[in-house]
């Protein structure tokens, strides 16, 4: 092989390796760029927040004994019984026939008198009697007159109508005639009554509510004249209700008898209100903190009493007034890597305690949240 043979050789072999030499040194700096894109790219997130409104709620114990630490109060039980007599319902039994009442209209010159059973056909054939002796003045009208039906059953419950009087001579009958401006009906029967399941419950409602005030105003006076003024919360218990007659029976009236069983719980609220804000500050989660209770939100109810009186158990509920101090607790970072300004704002939107959002990204050439968490600040403005 010559010289120049050579030469060629070393030539051409150089080239690729050039190549790969060029590449790789490409290669390094694009990844050299894209570390300092992700070591230097850092995204703060500034919060605008407001107080936000919070139904919470928490079981406190309540002590009968003082005990150091513990929030005190008086558990007191009672029993009262009382009876009182109900008229009972009507039963809904209906007379045999349909009554009514009629206006007479007399257009002749002369009154016309109408004894009592006097009969009035309807123009379907119903008949009806007058149930008293009537005197129809001359070019006149009565109203209100009474009438029943002549058959007993629904067939005679018919709809307002004009009725003729088939006792008068053909000519009298154009003249004077009945009209009614109400249907007939078949109507309760009188003094008909029954004692219904209803009668039963309301009587029931009514010894309760009356016995529970009560029950609640002998216990406050068995306080000591210092705890009188205290709050209290119950629960009642029927533990008797009975009628002296059942259901169904078709007497006039009825006894019923309910004794009534009150648990009652007397407490200082000012000591309440203040365990309850340490609960549930100590309950709510990390990175908020209460603000303030409103006191006219507070619904207790007594969620167990201990069978000797000693101990009991209120549940709590409080609108309580809530503000974020620690947005990086409340808020999970992860939720934002890689979101555009735009996407970040519409993310917060969705929390009403956010009033507004400002996102910082650094360096300049950054676009988006760095997909690295410790890269992202979230603070309060």
């Amino acid at each position: 092989m010559n010289r120049t043979s050579s030469h060629l050789s070393e030539k051409n072999t150089g080239k690729p390796m050039k190549k790969i030499i060029i590449s790789f040194s490409l290669a390094v700096i694009a990844l050299i760029v894209l570390i300092l894109y992700y070591a230097l790219a850092k995204a703060v997130i500034t919060l605008e927040v407001v107080q936000d409104s919070m139904t919470m709620e928490t079981v406190l114990e309540l002590k009968q004994y003082n005990e150091e630490g513990e929030v005190t109060g008086t558990i007191m039980e009672t029993e009262l019984t009382q009876s009182k007599i109900f008229p009972a319902s009507p039963s809904g039994e209906l007379e045999e026939k349909a009554s009514g009442t009629v206006m007479l209209v007399n257009t002749n010159n002369s009154p016309q008198t109408l004894i009592a059973t006097t009969r009035l056909l309807s123009p379907q054939g119903v008949l009806f009697r007058l149930s008293q002796t009537v005197t129809v003045p001359a070019n006149s009208q009565l109203q209100n007159i009474k009438v029943i039906a002549d058959q007993p059953g629904e067939t005679s419950a018919i709809a307002p109508t004009r009725f003729t009087i088939p006792g008068l001579n053909p000519t009298l009958r154009e003249l004077i005639y009945a009209e009614s401006t109400e249907p007939m009906r078949r109507l309760p029967k009188a003094g008909s009554t029954q004692i219904t399941p209803i009668d039963l419950d309301q009587a029931r409602k009514i010894l309760t509510d009356l016995l529970i005030p009560q029950a609640l105003a002998n216990l406050r006076e068995q306080l000591p004249s210092e705890k009188r003024n205290l709050s209290v919360v119950y629960k009642s218990e029927i533990i008797k209700a009975e009628s002296d007659v059942p259901a169904g029976s078709k007497n006039s009236q009825f006894n019923y008898t309910v004794t009534v069983k009150v648990t009652a719980v007397f407490y200082n609220p000012d000591e309440l209100r203040e365990l309850a804000l340490k609960n549930l500050q100590t309950n709510l989660s990390s990175g908020r903190k209460i603000l303030n209770l409103e006191p006219e939100s507070l619904a207790i109810s007594i969620e167990d009493v201990a069978g000797d009186l000693t101990t009991a158990y209120l549940r709590i509920k409080f609108l309580a007034q809530v503000i974020i101090t620690d947005p990086e607790l409340v808020f999970r970072i992860s939720d934002l890597l890689g979101r555009t300004p735009e996407e970040v704002q519409n993310y917060f939107s969705a929390f009403r305690e956010v009033k507004n959002v400002k996102v910082e990204l650094s360096p300049f050439w950054v676009k988006s949240v760095p997909t690295v968490e410790n890269h992202i600040t979230l603070k309060l403005q």
